[in-house]
């Protein structure tokens, strides 16, 4: 029976990705998503999921959302782009989104690339 992980509630992929099994796979996939996010809505963010069974948490990501408040005043945030599984990276149904608790930090895009080039660069070469 698989063990329940639980990450603190402010956790991000930063946090977590020493102890995934395939951290680079997984960050990967993860950009992709993202990517599509920005492509489409000009920025993404990354939060993971901080309970459930698998050893891969779950992500979500959120793009710009600009809502009017009245006057002409326009408000600023974040809205769902999607919701996926960690080790499938299916989409996430309505429910199975709303039903889990995410992360209180996100990760931009700036953030998330400085991870992944951190993968790519060979660890302290022997001189």
């Amino acid at each position: 029976m698989a063990r329940t992980k639980h990450y603190p509630p402010d956790a991000t992929i930063a946090d977590i990705l020493p102890d995934l099994a395939d951290g680079a796979a997984y960050l990967r996939q993860v950009l992709v998503t993202m990517r599509i996010c920005q492509k489409h809505y000009g920025d993404a963010w990354v939060r993971i999921g901080v309970t459930g069974r698998s050893p891969t948490p779950s992500y979500r990501i959120d793009r710009p959302d600009e809502t009017a408040v009245g006057d002409g005043i326009v408000e600023a945030g974040r809205a769902l782009f999607g919701a996926y599984g960690g080790r499938s990276h299916d989409r996430f149904t309505q429910v199975n989104t709303a039903e889990t608790r995410w992360s209180t930090r996100s990760l931009g895009m700036a953030e998330m690339l400085t991870l992944h080039e951190g993968l790519r660069r060979p660890r302290g070469d022997a001189a």
